[in-house]
């Protein structure tokens, strides 16, 4: 989809003394969060679905998800045995990069899925998430982003080991410069999630498990109105990496559907969507 967006409606802040931004400047994209619900059929067939206040987000979002969605495919959800149907919540992120011709193409870079209502005891629950200190030098600097973390939870509820799975940034400067600031803002989120405080799942399934493992996002924010439903948000994305513990199928999704430090428990099972969209690999 091309030309429905304007190129003034959102900036990427440059860094003061920061040349050679050029080609960096290329991999800018925009990020808007779309939430919604879903209802699969025993087949795996998408039965219906809504989008949460669809006034509030841009009408060309809305007729994309609305032509994407009812494509989608899932592995049938069973229940000892047999096949059900489930409604879930959904957030999207849909994601606009400018093209060689001057439009713009968006693409639905993740989808996550989640129960309408999840019982006790079945799901890592935070206790204790205690925010990081924003790096002195970059909060002086204007720079801003968001740190995805991996969480190996261990089975008394704290964090063995943390590890930064991606860096996005909301600010430009030479390649370097954006290295240097990548690694000072995933330095400041695993040292504060390394003290952070989980139950694990008391019973199901997960219970046995020698650890769990928990993605999670920290946003470092100068302008606490930068995350607006229906607004989009300019960012250049970092590298993904993950960490030698996870398996890596639990990773293949992009994390960038969680917001607002939302937490997620990677584990088999769940509606799963076969589907492939834009930026899972």
């Amino acid at each position: 989809m091309r030309g429905w967006m304007m190129l003034g409606l959102l900036v990427v802040s440059t860094l003061a003394h920061a040349g050679g931004v050029g080609a960096v400047r290329k991999q800018v994209e925009m990020s808007l969060l779309v939430k919604g619900e879903i209802s699969v059929d025993a087949t795996g067939k998408v039965a219906d679905f809504s989008i949460d206040r669809p006034d509030e987000l841009p009408p060309g979002v809305v007729t994309f998800v609305q032509a994407q969605v009812p494509a989608w495919t899932f592995e049938p959800m069973e229940v000892e045995g047999k096949a059900v149907a489930v409604r879930n919540r959904m957030r999207m992120l849909a994601v606009a990069k400018k093209d060689d011709a001057g439009g713009y193409e968006i693409r639905l870079q993740a989808v996550s899925f989640h129960p309408l209502k999840e019982d006790a005891g079945f799901e890592v629950v935070s206790d204790k998430m205690d925010p990081p200190r924003y790096p002195a030098a970059l909060a002086r600097a204007g720079a801003s982003g968001t740190v995805f973390l991996l969480l190996k939870i261990g089975r008394d509820g704290t964090v063995k080991n943390a590890f930064a799975e991606q860096v996005n940034l909301r600010s430009l400067g030479t390649a370097n410069v954006m290295t240097r600031m990548r690694e000072s803002f995933a330095e400041s989120a695993v040292s504060a999630a390394r003290q952070w405080t989980f139950t694990p799942p008391r019973q199901g399934p997960l219970a046995s498990a020698e650890y769990w493992t928990v993605r999670t996002n920290v946003d470092y924010l100068l302008d606490l109105n930068t995350f607006q439903y229906g607004k989009w948000v300019a960012y250049v994305p970092g590298p993904r990496q993950t960490a030698d513990w996870v398996d890596q199928e639990l990773v293949r999704k992009s994390p960038e559907a969680l917001a607002g430090g939302e937490t997620q428990l990677l584990a088999d099972g769940g509606l799963r969507l076969l589907t492939p969209v834009g930026g899972d690999s």
